[in-house]
């Protein structure tokens, strides 16, 4: 699926982005050993739709329908120029949106559209999370994928960190209509900050592909078998996915920690 941004503009982006510091340069992938070998025969991500996510608490938000008459009719008056709305039509909008109920509806809406339009693909700023092994790397005998997002800026639009509350966000229709989307997605539970999760969001679930030279490294779990390693190797270079470089997760003797060190083939 073609980007809606140019490509020249996600590179200018995207340096911006990391330049920054808003987001780090490499992006971590926490997965089992099967769905691994799917993701490099095929280069490709899965981008799930919202109502897949494991979390049922996932992009619950609170319905905030208060607004003054001003922002009303200041956002009416914005619709009416973008859609070159009649008299009647411009009618029919002031008489919803000055109903709670009915703006409630047209919120619940917007949200439900917004949950069926987007696919997200999920990342960890850390590769050495032992809860993350533990949850998404099939108990530490799966992998960890390493990305460099400048290696395909397109690929990686649009990214965004995930803010960990307490409480659901509250959305308001009139005031955050622009961010649907993205306010939906940015906010968990702050029982899952341990993840330092970041989203990439794209127009329609599907699988997506990568370039190659983005994934510049595979950690393999403390548990993963010798077997698998091999076999995730081979493919690799059969493959040609020349700019990887592997690690093994080491379990600490000392504290409770994850070591990566550098993997040499046996």
């Amino acid at each position: 699926m073609k980007s809606d941004i140019d490509l020249n503009d996600s590179d200018r982006v995207m340096r911006l982005i990391v330049t920054s510091g808003k987001l780090p340069k490499h992006f971590y992938k926490y997965t089992d050993i099967d769905t691994l070998k799917l993701i490099l025969e095929s280069s490709s991500l899965k981008f799930s739709n919202p109502s897949e996510f494991n979390d049922p608490f996932d992009c619950n938000l609170t319905i905030d329908t208060n607004n003054s008459q001003e922002e009303i009719e200041a956002y009416i008056s914005q619709v009416k120029r973008s859609k070159n709305l009649n008299n009647e039509q411009v009618k029919e909008i002031r008489r919803s949106f000055h109903s709670p109920q009915k703006l409630h509806d047209i919120t619940n809406r917007s949200i439900s559209d917004a949950k069926e339009t987007f696919g997200v693909t999920c990342f960890s700023k850390k590769p050495d999370s032992i809860l993350m092994w533990s949850h998404y790397a099939d108990k530490h005998r799966g992998a960890c994928l390493k990305f460099n997002i400048l290696s395909d800026a397109e690929f990686f639009m649009t990214p965004f960190p995930v803010k960990y509350k307490r409480k659901y966000p509250k959305y308001n229709y009139i005031r955050n209509r622009e961010g649907t989307a993205k306010f939906l997605l940015e906010t968990k539970s702050i029982d899952w900050k341990y993840e330092k999760e970041i989203r990439v969001m794209k127009r329609g679930a599907n699988l997506y592909n990568f370039k190659k030279k983005a994934l510049c490294g595979i950690f393999f779990g403390a548990n993963t078998p010798d077997a698998d390693k091999e076999v995730i190797m081979d493919l690799v270079d059969k493959l040609n996915f020349d700019a990887v470089n592997f690690k093994s997760a080491l379990i600490s003797k000392k504290k409770f920690e994850v070591k990566l060190k550098k993997h040499s083939r046996l």
